[in-house]
């Protein structure tokens, strides 16, 4: 006698497993916004000189340099763009990690870091994370132009003369 439940009990879940899988879909939807602006090429490879600075004005942790002001402008800004927030990236200074590092080597000036500043002069931390930004106002269809500033800051003693460098790049999400 031929024994034919196993392979009924196995048709009959296989026709079960078809029929859940057949039951689900998947909706993707999006919306795609005209919100950004394009960074003029004047500002891509930006150079910050922040000029000579007395060792001894730089004499204990804090004291900074006067600020140096820079901006970054934009062009061909969306018909729906608002706002954006800039933040800046780069290696975090390990006495202080909201200041940029300098670069180090023979020449170069010890315990000072880059900081840098709003518009309105208020700090920015390097690396911050995007949700800490405060959202700077755009107008849309027209360029804009973002003044930030920058400054050398003692962050430990003694502070070494020598020259002063550092890199960083600059992150964007628009609104």
């Amino acid at each position: 006698m031929l024994r034919t439940e196993p392979l009924l009990a196995a048709l009959l879940l296989f026709t079960l497993t078809a029929a859940r899988a057949a039951d689900t879909t998947i909706t993707v939807t999006g919306v795609v916004h005209d919100n950004t602006c394009a960074v003029q090429a004047s500002s891509a490879n930006l150079s910050v000189n922040l000029l000579q600075t007395a060792s001894k004005q730089l004499s204990t942790p804090g004291a900074s340099s006067p600020p140096v002001p820079f901006s970054i402008s934009f062009s061909r800004c969306g018909s729906a763009a608002t706002a954006v927030r800039i933040g800046f990236t780069g290696s975090a200074d390990p006495n202080n990690s909201h200041l940029l590092k300098t670069d180090t080597g023979t020449g170069t000036a010890q315990g000072v870091a880059i900081q840098l500043l709003s518009g309105s002069q208020m700090p920015v931390a390097i690396n911050a994370a995007q949700s800490d930004l405060s959202w700077l106002t755009l107008t849309a269809g027209q360029p804009a132009v973002l003044q930030f500033w920058a400054r050398m800051m003692a962050v430990r003693t003694p502070v070494v003369a020598g020259t002063v460098s550092a890199t960083a790049g600059f992150t964007l999400e628009f609104q």
